[in-house]
């Protein structure tokens, strides 16, 4: 793994030590950070409360934004992961507004919502909050981490929801994401139906005697399998 960091973020250089990844210095054209495995990234923009606060009023954050969300590639790296990461919390700036003006707070924290609502339907760029320089540090670590395992990328567990898969799905695990969608089958179990009868149409040809022989596959699950597809 790489994390390319644009060279304006070095004082957080520190909270960076713990992350697994190769780290380099550079001036992005977009972003903050670009985390990258194999031959795709991970772009994040971070702004502390405070900077993300002025840029709203200077409106530079909608270029900032529009700019990012149209990038399909950074540094010949394809971007399939775009985010912005809010760091810090707004009580220094709330401190100022008179705390016992309920208008000139419902003011404000519309002022919040209504960017945060922009940034996420119209921009379509989720947003993370870190109150403090160890939950930015926690951030940072985990991130990588999921990067690294793929787990940004994969199907939810939940049965009563399928994520529609991307046409560049390798063909293996195109295979398992149709088997999982079998009633109490799931990803563990569609593994190892492949891995016993390697072809989707092997399967479809099995007899319960079978599908028994498959580990976890027990009499009602192969009878269930076998009248699907009878």
């Amino acid at each position: 793994m790489k994390l390319l960091v644009d060279y304006r973020e070095k004082s957080l250089a520190k909270l960076l030590q713990d992350v697994d990844a190769e780290i380099t210095f550079t001036q992005l054209p977009v972003g903050d950070y670009l985390i990258v495995s194999d031959y795709t990234a991970a772009i994040v923009e971070r702004k502390t409360t405070i900077d993300f606060l002025t840029s709203i009023r200077s409106n530079r954050i909608w270029d900032q934004l529009l700019r990012m969300m149209k990038a399909e590639s950074v540094l010949g790296y394809k971007i399939n992961r775009k985010m912005l990461l809010l760091q810090g919390n707004f009580k220094e700036y709330l401190m100022k507004v008179d705390r016992e003006n309920p208008e000139k707070m419902l003011k404000h924290w519309s002022q919040i919502m209504g960017a945060y609502f922009e940034i996420v339907y119209v921009y379509n760029t989720p947003i993370i909050h870190a109150e403090s320089d160890i939950a930015f540090k926690a951030f940072m670590r985990i991130l990588v981490k999921r990067e690294a395992a793929g787990k940004n990328d994969k199907l939810p567990d939940a049965r009563w929801y399928r994520k529609p898969v991307k046409a560049t799905l390798p063909e293996k695990d195109r295979k398992k994401y149709i088997l999982a969608a079998l009633p109490y089958i799931g990803d563990q179990l569609a593994q190892n139906l492949l891995l016993h009868f390697t072809t989707i149409s092997q399967i479809t040809c099995a007899s319960v005697e079978d599908l028994q022989k498959v580990p976890k596959i027990g009499k009602k699950k192969a009878e269930l399998i076998h009248r699907i597809f009878h």
